[in-house]
């Protein structure tokens, strides 16, 4: 009996066309699936660039914000004249007895980062004072002129017990980026307790 040796390894037919158009659609398969993936993924980075250059820039106005003066704020906001908050934005820096540079608010309420330019309408500062009678009534009733995000926000904020609307003033700073609002909570300190 003669056995037949097989030897696939060397068998010079070659693939058959159907063999080439079945490597061709999964090999396709497999390409637009990573294609997907890549452009998920440059979307994805896209997205927490501009929501980390919002922040970056909420953090900015945060900063330059805490560091003026108290005084003149706290004048401004207790004005019996004023609503009993302040909004504040790129519009606000000729305002003198607040903002020491006009130059220097412009560019943090109105900053250039990566060609996009960031408006009055995108960049704003809330301040509040802690009067617990304003602050129970702005809690329960937000202004319309507020957010619905900064709405929520202060929704979840505690009551204060002690008085300290001598010494702080609350601050939200509010950022829009692609259609989203960063909200940004900080203080504006009374230069004895800093």
């Amino acid at each position: 009996m003669c056995q037949k040796k097989i030897n696939i390894f060397y068998n010079e037919r070659g693939f058959t066309l159907i063999e080439v158009l079945l490597s061709i659609v999964i090999l396709s398969f497999v390409m637009g699936g990573m294609f997907m993936f890549f452009t998920n993924a440059m979307t994805y980075t896209t997205y927490n660039q501009s929501k980390t250059v919002a922040v970056n820039i909420a953090r900015g106005v945060v900063h330059y914000m805490a560091r003026l003066d108290f005084q003149p704020i706290a004048s401004y906001v207790n004005d019996p004249k004023q609503t009993p908050f302040i909004r504040l934005d790129a519009s606000s820096c000729s305002n003198t007895s607040i903002f020491p540079d006009e130059t220097v608010c412009k560019a943090v309420f109105s900053p250039t980062v990566n060609n996009v330019t960031y408006d009055k309408e995108d960049v704003q500062a809330w301040i509040i004072p802690y009067n617990q009678t304003i602050w129970s009534e702005i809690k329960t009733n937000p202004p319309n002129e507020f957010p619905d995000e900064l709405k929520r926000t202060i929704q979840q904020e505690k009551e204060m017990a002690e008085d300290v609307s001598n010494y702080l003033l609350r601050l939200y700073v509010t950022v829009r980026s692609n259609n989203e609002l960063i909200v940004l909570k900080g203080v504006i300190a009374n230069e004895s307790i800093r």
